[in-house]
């Protein structure tokens, strides 16, 4: 087969093999594509987050989460279109929804990960949330802060903990089965299978990447402490809330540049990929 086949139909043995370093060089790329454009790439991470608001809403929540990996390729896209030279407009978030034999593929995906998540969550807990009075549910459900407090703290401790682990198999499911889908066109089977063994032969730069990103989270989760402290205290931060609004943004925006440098590093990215139509500033002036 030639390469431009072989790119686009990748098999087990088609990705490279880095060393721990090269996690490094993804966060300072990264970057480095944020600096390229920090306002339009803010802007694009914003309405993520916005959209990201609505997985609280009950049924809503559900179709948010099945959308995530649809929505997550757009923001891959940004950074392509970045990296390319151009300016992505707020139109890249929605591109996977307008390509037909994607956004099948990505919604299902999507779908996958939600099932296997509340089925690990579900686990997790055992029944412990059956247990809380209702009440006390529907007040946190609406967003009464104070209402945790009547919790008791081995369930709060276990609900983090299923959280984060449903949080860590999404990761884990999505992180290169995504783009794979997006820019190779991969049925999901594949893109997940191909993409897990790629995590498995490269994790030592991915746990070093996650290390760093680790690390930078801290202050940002130091400063969502204080401000949840003083939002039960009634006395909650107006400035605190400002810079989380833009730092959370900006975080999210390393996590993506740095999923968008490993694929492309590990599995390569050297065109635009067959089939997607662009979404620069030069094509969507109107």
């Amino acid at each position: 087969r030639d390469t431009g086949q072989r790119m686009s139909e990748p098999s087990l043995h088609t990705f490279n093999k880095l060393p721990a370093a090269r996690g490094l060089a993804w966060l300072a790329g990264s970057w480095q594509l944020v600096r390229r454009q920090p306002v339009r790439l803010l802007l694009i991470s914003l309405f993520f987050q916005f959209f990201l608001s609505f997985s609280q809403a009950d049924l809503v929540g559900l179709l948010v989460v099945m959308c995530l990996p649809a929505l997550s390729a757009g923001m891959l896209h940004a950074f392509y279109l970045v990296e390319s030279g151009k300016t992505p407009m707020l139109a890249v978030l929605f591109m996977p929804f307008t390509a037909k034999v994607v956004i099948s593929r990505l919604l299902l995906l999507g779908g996958m990960v939600l099932v296997l998540s509340l089925l690990l969550v579900s686990m997790t807990l055992a029944g412990q949330v059956l247990d809380v009075d209702p009440q006390v549910l529907s007040r946190i459900e609406q967003g009464d802060l104070e209402a945790l407090q009547y919790i008791d703290p081995a369930v709060m401790q276990n609900t983090l903990l299923s959280m984060a682990l449903a949080a860590a198999l999404g990761g884990m499911l999505t992180y290169f089965a995504v783009p794979l889908i997006w820019f190779r066109k991969q049925p999901v089977a594949r893109a997940v299978l191909l993409g897990l063994t790629a995590l498995g032969r490269n994790w030592r730069p991915l746990l070093l990447i996650g290390c760093l990103l680790g690390l930078l989270a801290v202050p940002i989760a130091l400063l969502f402490g204080s401000f949840y402290l003083s939002a039960i205290s009634g006395g909650g931060s107006t400035w605190l809330a400002v810079l989380l609004l833009l730092l959370g943004p900006f975080f999210q925006l390393l996590l993506f540049g740095t999923q968008y440098l490993a694929f492309r590093d590990i599995f390569g990215l050297d065109k635009q990929p067959e089939g997607i139509e662009d979404a620069s500033g030069d094509q969507l002036v109107a």
